[in-house]
């Protein structure tokens, strides 16, 4: 398997499930982060498209932030996971992903999605169309990329976005173009992702809303199969919490420092996750000895999940990060 980390660029201390013991953002934080991620042996990294999250409101823009991280790591996988479709035009958004791929040797993964958090979009005035609108423009979207990835003078006509001759040069690195990551489990979403995708995402909460799992990992085979592409080609990824100690009192100690805990967002802030039992039977909470977490990750990968990202639940100490790449990962590769 492949375990990378997700970037925690926003504090949540006390109130965001994804930071909860990070205070402030701030660069040094954020690279120790990094460096760590890297000398655990993780193999990408990963950051959220948002602005404002968290009680602080204090975020990085993610393709800004992926640029930096290009320069500070060797060979490390980088994408947003995932972008919104709503937040850029998708041609520029082409010319971004172009540059980042370029500048960090070929390492681009393009994370998209259709996007979710209205009251960001309020703030900074973008529009927010209902979701079956929103989905038609991440397809239309994965299609000016490909455009303007492969062609020489890409244009394109959609009924959400059209281009004539958007010039994107230099191409990419990799051949034919970065790999496209679609995020998200509806089945509307599932089946854009069974005609773009190279790699599928499921979210945080993919295991807690919704249908099981397995019936949505049957779903996105059949869509696959319908499109007339092989399940075997697309990769699987889960982005999931994790908190992993070798000392059981020293894990019962940061539970009770994290939890109760918020689930979501503000839709439904008030529902809690009272404990560590709770958090692993309501979402992708791993949780445990490296051991236990260990034999949890074993059940993701038996549903044909190759690849984790993950967000260490005691950051900014980096103890999580080494203690997984020195005790989980290696039985588990």
């Amino acid at each position: 398997m492949q375990f990378d980390w997700m970037v925690q660029c926003y504090p949540g201390v006390g109130v965001h499930r994804d930071a909860p013991l990070l205070e402030t953002l701030d660069r040094e934080t954020t690279m120790a982060g990094v460096d760590a991620a890297e000398a655990a042996g993780l193999e990408g990294l990963w950051a959220p498209d948002h602005f404002m999250l968290g009680p602080k409101h204090q975020e990085y823009e993610v393709w800004t932030l992926l640029s930096a991280l290009a320069e500070r790591t060797d060979d490390m996988e980088l994408g947003p996971l995932v972008g919104s479709v709503t937040y850029r035009n998708p041609a520029l958004l082409a010319k971004m992903a172009t540059t980042v791929d370029i500048l960090s040797e070929g390492n681009l993964r393009v994370g998209l999605g259709a996007g979710w958090h209205d009251e960001e979009h309020r703030a900074y005035d973008f529009d927010y169309p209902e979701i079956e609108t929103r989905i038609e423009m991440l397809e239309e979207t994965i299609r000016v990329l490909k455009a303007m990835f492969t062609e020489a003078e890409p244009t394109f006509q959609g009924e959400h976005y059209q281009i004539e001759n958007a010039y994107n040069e230099p191409k990419p690195v990799q051949d034919p173009y970065p790999p496209i990551v679609v995020g998200g489990a509806g089945p509307t979403l599932l089946r854009v992702a069974a005609r773009h995708a190279d790699e599928w995402n499921v979210e945080i909460s993919g295991r807690a809303r919704g249908p099981p799992i397995e019936y949505k990992v049957e779903k996105f085979d059949e869509y696959l199969e319908a499109e007339g592409r092989d399940p075997d080609d697309v990769e699987r990824s889960w982005l999931a919490h994790v908190l992993v100690r070798e000392d059981e009192g020293e894990l019962q100690r940061l539970c009770d420092e994290i939890f109760p805990l918020p689930w979501g967002e503000e839709d439904d802030i008030d529902e809690q996750l009272s404990n560590a039992e709770e958090a692993r039977e309501k979402g992708d909470f791993l949780i445990g000895t490296p051991a236990e977490v260990t034999e949890q990750i074993e059940s993701i990968r038996d549903l044909g999940f190759g690849k984790l990202q993950l967000m260490f639940l005691d950051f900014p100490d980096t103890h999580g990060i080494e203690l997984f790449g020195d005790e989980v990962r290696p039985e588990l590769q």
